[in-house]
């Protein structure tokens, strides 16, 4: 059986929810390299997909895993992204409330992007701490979504989320 880690279900999650669940920072970093704005920019993003490979069993009981959507909760699902074009990282939490006896794993987290349009990379680094860090490889991007692949490193093996976002 490929039994993922909790713990990197939880690194996944929290890559997931502290990006979608960021507000606007005051002092704001241009995209690099002064080029043409990415067409995702200024767009409010929801998430429509969020796919594993390798699938792993994430839950336990057996089955080989790829649709990580179904292990969030629904006031996760409704969170949004905007990708500013000072730089900054912004969202909502959504309509639908994620209170319960744990922390809220949605907390605010402010942020700061940049874009490479030659490697077609977003870098996201969380204002608090410049060493949490991550990269999104952009494999689509127009005015109406993103979608972009992310590589995890475990000890055990390398896992890449494939994420969909939709503009509303």
């Amino acid at each position: 059986m490929n039994r993922f880690p909790t713990f990197m279900l939880a690194v996944m999650a929290t890559l997931v929810l502290a990006t979608s669940s960021c507000k606007k920072g005051d002092d704001g970093v241009q995209p690099a390299d002064n080029t043409a704005t990415p067409a995702f920019v200024g767009k409010n993003l929801v998430m429509t997909s969020f796919q594993v490979n390798p699938a792993i069993d994430l839950d336990g009981d057996g089955k080989l895993d790829t649709d990580l959507m179904v292990f969030l909760r629904a006031c996760d699902k409704d969170n949004t992204l905007v990708f500013e074009k000072n730089g900054t990282l912004s969202g909502s939490n959504g309509q639908l409330s994620c209170s319960d006896n744990e922390a809220d794993p949605s907390a605010v987290k402010p942020s700061h992007w940049t874009y490479n349009e030659q490697t077609k990379t977003i870098r996201i680094v969380k204002d608090s701490d410049a060493t949490d860090v991550s990269e999104w490889k952009v494999l689509e991007a127009s005015a109406t979504g993103l979608k972009a692949e992310v590589s995890i490193a475990d000890p055990s093996q390398t896992s890449k989320t494939l994420m969909t976002w939709k503009a509303l």
